[in-house]
């Protein structure tokens, strides 16, 4: 944690460079954190600063920000949401679009707020997320498949029980750059807003899986949390 008086958050960002196959992790402090609060918000604020003004939706240098927020992987309804944000080809403009699921609660118990994917890949790749690291992974083999069978297939290859991870993955439509092609898994759940897809298709990302693992957010008042927790699942 950044600072004892934050809570929600793992503190932390994992960058991914797809051209080098390089990774680094950045802190977040309090003020960052409360300023941005998190999900569109670390997005938006990642895309501003690094996307310079004329880069287009499938250029190298466009960002794809997947992130949660203070809620993520705690008790709160929707805690497994995320919010990703990209410059998308329908607009070339900034877009914003979130899905349901576990992946923003997986991500955080892997260690991250938010994970920010710059660069291309020279071959199909799939990131993996867990215990606090991010691997990046051959998807050679993965081309061509559908969302769900990409889904199977990794949490076959990775040795996951159906909701021991979390795969968010593209289809055929993303790998063509469709430009309203949409990123999808957890049986369902899809982030389609502005051609996240075919954003995610231009960097040969063929999908990012995060695992359950151990990771925990700590929440200050957890009591409290699940009071109102129980009380809006019973409204």
């Amino acid at each position: 944690m950044p600072s004892s008086s934050v809570y929600g958050y793992t503190g932390k960002i994992l960058r991914v460079d797809l051209t080098n196959e390089r990774f680094s992790e950045e802190m977040l402090g309090e003020a960052d954190l409360r300023k941005w609060v998190g999900g569109v918000g670390f997005g938006v604020k990642y895309l501003y600063d690094e996307v310079p003004e004329g880069v287009e939706w499938n250029d190298a240098e466009n960002r794809l920000v997947f992130a949660s927020g203070p809620l993520g992987g705690t008790r709160a309804p929707g805690s497994g949401t995320f919010s990703l944000v990209t410059k998308g080809p329908l607009t070339n403009l900034a877009a914003a679009s979130q899905a349901n699921g576990y992946f923003g609660a997986y991500m955080k118990f892997s260690g991250f707020d938010a994970v920010i994917v710059q660069g291309a890949a020279q071959r199909p790749v799939y990131l993996y997320l867990h215990d606090g690291i991010g691997e990046l992974r051959d998807a050679s083999h993965l081309k061509g498949k559908d969302i769900w069978e990409t889904e199977a297939l990794i949490k076959k290859e990775l040795e996951q029980r159906e909701q021991g991870m979390s795969v968010m993955a593209i289809g055929p439509a993303g790998e063509n750059l469709v430009k309203f092609a949409a990123v999808g898994g957890d049986r369902g759940h899809f982030a389609g807003t502005n051609g996240t897809g075919a954003v995610m298709g231009s960097k040969n990302l063929k999908a990012i899986a995060a695992a359950r693992g151990k990771g925990l957010v700590t929440v200050k008042d957890t009591k409290r949390l699940s009071s109102l927790a129980t009380e809006m699942f019973e409204d």
